[in-house]
């Protein structure tokens, strides 16, 4: 009778923490340059050679609006950028997160997949976009 109630605690055990709810992307790692490493579509992977002409800078705010630019890195460690910028949000649909970029003429969103100090993939429009932490460029 005691291994049935030791079984039937295992179980639950294993129910329970098994099916544990998505956890949310920590978005303090969102922050800062981001450079395309590899975008996967369709069985490919498609990966940029050489030096990044642009990468992406993402600012947040502590109520999850932010905006997005492009940068171009220069060789002396700065960035160059035009004055455009495109506002985000970050929203939660179910289990999922998403920079929601509202203030285009066509709204959109990118799904985050992952995210962490180094690295961050995004999904939209059937890719998935591999980001890593961009270096400066130092001579």
């Amino acid at each position: 009778m005691r291994s049935i109630h030791i079984y039937a605690t295992c179980i639950c055990l294993l129910f329970f923490t098994g099916c544990s709810s998505t956890n949310a992307p920590d978005l303090a790692q969102l922050p800062g340059y981001w450079e395309i490493e590899a975008v996967h579509a369709y069985g490919e992977v498609f990966a940029p050679k050489g030096a990044a002409p642009a990468v992406d800078f993402y600012h947040l705010k502590a109520d999850s609006i932010g905006y997005k630019k492009k940068m171009a890195p220069t060789f002396n460690g700065l960035y160059q950028s035009s004055e455009d910028q495109i506002a985000f949000s970050v929203l939660k649909e179910g289990q999922r997160f998403y920079l929601h970029f509202d203030s285009a003429l066509i709204p959109w969103k990118e799904e985050i997949l992952s995210i962490n100090a180094e690295q961050m993939v995004l999904f939209h429009n059937d890719k998935e976009y591999h980001y890593k932490r961009h270096q400066k460029i130092t001579l």
